[in-house]
């Protein structure tokens, strides 16, 4: 059976489903105080492999995707400063510079997202509504999901660290009392965090 995915809204702190979260956050962004109105992009930013991690982003359209780049390094993925992309499956890179509205302003449109080309994390970005509301100064993180419970390998209790060095799918995870001993290290060791990127290079966490 499918495991449903929940998250909270960053607007007002509702919880509900992430297939429920884009109507959500659209009533939550139309409530917003002003009499300015303007248009409002959605996009859902998701781990390739992992749907259970995702964000619900709102920006401007005539944004940049650089501005994109730069939240969900912020939030999810940065630790060394590696290089990242955006890309289209059939026609390979698309550039930073291009406008948000331009590339993924359409029902249904999506791209795929790289962050460092050597461990790489991978994500799917896509269009998930627009609504009018009050303008925004900046793109933002509207929603996100819940952090998955992890649980030690050797006692079942929740885990506080992943081992870099042996994790893959399930394993590699370890409560505060057996983290200590572990035979990999400390060095081995990285936190458990809300991230697709987390156990992955020197990723400690984000925003």
């Amino acid at each position: 059976m499918r495991q449903i995915s929940f998250g909270n809204c960053e607007l007002c702190g509702a919880r509900t489903t992430k297939a429920a979260m884009g109507a959500h956050v659209r009533k939550c962004l139309q409530e917003t105080s002003g009499a300015e109105r303007t248009k409002i992009l959605l996009l859902r930013a998701q781990a390739r492999d992992d749907p259970m991690m995702w964000l619900i982003i709102a920006t401007r359209p005539a944004a940049k995707l650089k501005t994109v780049d730069d939240l969900l390094r912020r939030i999810w993925l940065e630790c060394c400063g590696h290089l990242s992309e955006f890309y289209h499956k059939q026609t390979g890179p698309v550039g930073m510079t291009r406008s948000i509205g331009e590339v993924l302003g359409l029902p249904g449109s999506r791209l795929g997202y790289e962050y460092d080309f050597g461990s790489f994390t991978r994500l799917v970005v896509s269009h998930v509504g627009d609504v009018e509301a009050a303008p925004l100064k900046s793109a933002l993180i509207a929603a996100r999901n819940e952090a998955p419970v992890w649980f030690c390998d050797v006692c079942g209790l929740p885990a506080v660290s992943v081992c870099a060095s042996c994790s893959g799918g399930d394993d590699g995870f370890f409560c505060e009392a057996h983290t200590v001993d572990h035979p990999c290290g400390e060095d081995s060791l990285l936190p458990v965090v809300n991230s697709p990127r987390m156990g992955v290079c020197g990723y400690t966490g984000g925003a």
